[in-house]
């Protein structure tokens, strides 16, 4: 197969910077040209209803328009509520993103009552630790924390470089990410969905221990998108190519690399 070089658009997901994205844009390199897209408040009130996705929609719409070149769009691969974003931008923009990849994405199709019930106290939680390397500490020696965040492999200097980076988002910036957890999903969210693979090649990828989104959100997706191609769970936890992101990046290459631009579904 031919590989062909590629633009690709990262988008993090909650307490996300571009730093956790390091190991998975070397992985891809040089072939797939990455770039960072910021879930940031920028100023922005709070999301409301179920159209609150449209400012970070509108933003987004403008990076894939800058890196479009020659009428050649990039993919798109979202992360956590990064996927969420990329979805809501397939649904008001079809077909834009020449593909779309999806990682541990949050399915708005309800929240459980415990995820439900703490969001609040999570919106005025100041989103910073103070001492990043006492809590990479803690998160490395239990053992289920480790697993179900990172990978059981992690050593402490990946994790403790993820929540160093972390710990360095505003608590503006957090509360903005959390607050768009609660929104509720548009009308007839799945049927919409439905049209999503039909428009743009589209991944849906979880990871086996993830605990922060289950996989059960990728497979509720995939079922909602039967068109799309689902894999099997990565071993790991939600972040789980901070660890290592050769798994991830080679069918993410593959993914891209087999890719013949709009229409390569037949639609």
């Amino acid at each position: 197969m031919t590989t062909m070089r590629r633009k690709l658009i990262l988008i993090n997901g909650v307490y996300g910077v571009p730093e956790h994205f390091d190991t998975l844009r070397e992985a891809l390199a040089p072939d797939v040209d990455t770039e960072v897209f910021g879930f940031r408040r920028e100023g922005a009130p709070d999301p409301v209803g179920p159209g609150g996705f449209a400012t970070m929609v509108s933003r987004l719409e403008e990076a894939i328009e800058r890196a479009t070149v020659q009428g050649e769009a990039p993919a798109v691969l979202g992360f956590s509520l990064g996927a969420t974003l990329a979805l809501e931008h397939a649904l008001a923009h079809p077909g834009r993103a020449q593909a779309l990849i999806l990682i541990n994405p949050l399915g708005r199709f309800g929240l459980e009552p415990l995820q439900a019930s703490t969001l609040p106290a999570l919106w005025t939680w100041q989103g910073r630790w103070t001492n990043p390397a006492i809590t990479a500490r803690v998160v490395h020696r239990v053992a289920w924390v480790k697993r179900s965040l990172f990978h059981a492999d992690a050593p402490l200097e990946t994790i403790e470089r993820g929540v160093r980076a972390a710990s360095r988002l505003s608590h503006a910036d957090v509360t903005y990410q959390l607050a768009h957890l609660s929104l509720p999903a548009p009308r007839d969210y799945r049927g919409s969905l439905r049209e999503v693979p039909r428009r743009a090649r589209l991944m849906i990828a979880a990871s086996r221990d993830d605990q922060v989104v289950p996989p059960r959100h990728s497979a509720w997706l995939a079922a909602a998108m039967p068109e799309a191609t689902a894999l099997p769970p990565f071993e790991g936890g939600h972040a789980f190519f901070q660890h290592d992101a050769r798994a991830l990046a080679r069918v993410v290459r593959e993914f891209l690399g087999a890719d013949a631009g709009p229409g390569a579904n037949g639609t």
